[in-house]
């Protein structure tokens, strides 16, 4: 994350070998770093493994007064995603693919969640993301609302759009009655083998997103402002 420029440090935790070891990295936040043994490291952080550095930091806080702003980019939204580990995943793959926001519905793991945090390799803190029902967003003017569904489009013949949102369902209901009201259009990834029946959440949205992007590649990144 200090690679990545994550800025928002309150405290660092570290011990005496990666202080060594990323010297030169460490230096910029030096007044704000505790030296910890690997038995203290044991009693705070909540990995399998030892750690070697934690990072205490702020949260940026979610956006806010949305309306107006899905007529431009693809943005991702999230129903019901529980699994913390495919929400990180998730979240990285948004922000490798240019994605403008992703929306997190009531009973999608937390951004915070550890294991969100552990996967999205820093993408929590970057990727700008807001809260709430898909069905109290305004879209206007409305760019399309696509869901990814087994019974929807195969996404290699779909016509996609400049700019949308693509819903994707929790890992064992799909999407939920309510967000279907907001769907215009299905999609879904063709298997080519008989014995899978589905894709996780995230390897689902990672397939569709890149499918989407080298359909509408001249498009740039368009984030909230």
């Amino acid at each position: 994350m200090l690679l990545a420029g994550f800025d928002a440090i309150q405290q660092l935790y570290i011990s005496q070998n990666a202080l060594e070891e990323h010297e030169k990295i460490i230096s910029k936040v030096r007044g704000k770093t505790t030296i910890l043994s690997a038995k203290e490291f044991s009693k705070i952080s909540n990995l399998d493994s030892a750690a070697d550095m934690i990072l205490i930091g702020y949260i940026p806080p979610p956006l806010v007064n949305l309306i107006g702003h899905f007529d431009q980019g693809i943005h991702l939204y999230l129903d019901q995603v529980q699994d913390p580990g495919n929400v990180g995943t998730i979240l990285r793959t948004a922000e490798w693919f240019g994605i403008s926001s992703v929306g997190l519905s009531e009973g999608t793991a937390d951004i915070v969640h550890p294991k969100v945090v552990q996967a999205s390799m820093g993408s929590f803190s970057r990727m700008p993301y807001w809260l709430g029902s898909l069905t109290d967003v305004i879209l206007d003017p409305p760019g399309q609302v696509l869901g990814a569904d087994l019974g929807g489009v195969p996404i290699y013949q779909n016509q996609w759009p400049q700019n949308g949102i693509l819903v994707i369902g929790s890992e064992g209901q799909g999407i939920s009655n309510p967000i279907k009201s907001k769907i215009e259009k299905y999609v879904h990834i063709p298997a080519f083998s008989p014995h899978i029946e589905s894709l996780n959440a995230a390897n689902a949205a990672a397939i569709i997103l890149s499918e989407w992007r080298r359909n509408v590649s001249t498009q740039p990144f368009m984030p909230f402002k």
